[in-house]
């Protein structure tokens, strides 16, 4: 009988990745707090009209790339009217707006990580199911914030050994002058239809600004396209030197890439990717985000500015690896083995105690020899052992350090501090 496998584009996190994930996760939550934002949570899946109507319906996300979720067989919701999240800002500007959160001191600053989903073509970094850092402010317009969330994100890639990451800043201006850049673009790319890719004719019918994003256009067409900047109304053009010149003061080094329009409909003003070096292909990003200033008002709210970010922890653990960035180290392992077959209970029982007192334990339950479960310990990578004899009948073990082979007898509740502090040394 053939082996199962996991389904095409979803990956098992195994034990050996375990470090790296824990590092970037625990920075994320670190630098989110010191940041000032609050933890919130959404539901893997939502209503399909949530991503049409906050995506668009012509964007990739929703258009090629959204995992539809149908109601159980013979249920009134057998229609698939849900959706699994491709993104979270959707869900999280309509949980913003179902707890009439809109209404508490504002700006709200939130935070989440976990699963998304985008049935989308597997490659390296880059699954159907992957998980996402995501980092929002709802209410704040100015240009200040977003240059606190493009610092934000560069901090974490320092964090995590990725110091040399690159920032990519554009502004793709609003509703107010965004139509005009639109009909430029339009005007530009039509004479070349026959040039372009399938893909990229339908981008230009639909969306002219997504023609930019397009890795396939040819490169001198693209770098002679009219740019973003250059149709910015005097209201967007402001936003984006307030920006710029925030990040230059805070050291920030950045590129201006004006291809770079990111791929939700969402989005306004100011857009910035980070990639890691020599990387600059959108399927590369690490982080990705922007300002939404109308999203809320799309989503049935008051007209509202909104930016944030994502960042893909998958893409940050597999460059991590690459550049041999440390992980979060584990606690060191202690092995509880016994003298005796009988003193199994013993055993668990010292566990239980070590573990009360903050340890990391593992307690053999076999019956072999003393001499086979220190050497099991030592495969497994334990720096310690509590050898469990007669000695508990006074309240104490054997200590015996794994590396170098020397032992002692101690109080068993000694044995969390002499651990802690031979490891420091």
């Amino acid at each position: 009988m053939p082996v199962i496998r996991a389904p095409r584009g979803t990956r098992d996190r195994l034990p050996e990745e375990a470090a790296a994930w824990a590092r970037a996760e625990a920075v994320a939550a670190d630098l989110a707090s010191r940041y000032g934002f609050e933890r919130i949570e959404t539901p893997l899946f939502e209503t399909t009209e949530l991503f049409v109507r906050g995506l668009g319906e012509g964007s990739d996300a929703v258009a090629k790339e959204m995992f539809r979720v149908g109601g159980a067989a013979g249920s009134e919701e057998e229609e698939p009217a849900w959706a699994l999240r491709p993104e979270p800002t959707a869900g999280i500007v309509r949980a913003y707006l179902e707890h009439g959160l809109h209404v508490r001191p504002g700006p709200l600053r939130v935070w989440m990580l976990g699963p998304m989903f985008r049935y989308d073509r597997p490659q390296a970094g880059r699954y159907r199911q992957f998980t996402q850092w995501d980092v929002e402010v709802i209410g704040d317009p100015g240009p200040a914030v977003d240059a606190e969330l493009i610092e934000l994100a560069s901090r974490f890639c320092t964090q995590v050994g990725l110091d040399d990451a690159s920032i990519h800043l554009n502004s793709i201006g609003d509703a107010a002058c965004r139509p005009a850049y639109r009909a430029a673009l339009t005007a530009y790319f039509a004479p070349h239809r026959n040039a372009l890719s399938e893909d990229g004719r339908r981008r230009l019918d639909t969306n002219p600004l997504r023609m930019l994003d397009d890795r396939t256009l040819d490169s001198g067409l693209a770098a002679a396209a009219p740019k973003s900047i250059d149709h910015l109304c005097d209201a967007c053009r402001d936003h984006f030197a307030g920006v710029s010149g925030l990040l230059d003061r805070l050291g920030i080094v950045y590129e201006l890439d004006h291809r770079l329009v990111r791929g939700l409909d969402y989005y306004t003003r100011t857009t910035f990717e980070l990639f890691p070096p020599g990387r600059t292909g959108s399927q590369d990003a690490l982080a990705g985000g922007g300002r939404y200033d109308g999203l809320v008002e799309v989503l049935g709210g008051p007209s509202t500015a909104g930016v944030g970010f994502g960042l893909g922890l998958d893409r940050v653990v597999l460059a991590m690896a690459q550049r041999g960035a440390p992980g979060e180290p584990s606690p060191a392992l202690v092995a509880v083995v016994g003298t005796q077959p009988s003193d199994v209970a013993e055993r668990l029982l010292v566990a239980g105690a070590l573990r009360e007192a903050g340890l990391r334990v593992r307690p053999d339950g076999s019956d072999r020899k003393l001499g086979r479960q220190l050497e099991a310990a030592a495969k497994l990578g334990a720096r310690w052992a509590v050898i469990v004899g007669e000695e508990l009948t006074r309240g104490a073990v054997v200590l015996r350090d794994l590396a170098d082979g020397s032992q002692r007898e101690i109080a068993l509740d000694e044995v969390s501090s002499a651990t802690r502090r031979n490891a420091d040394s």
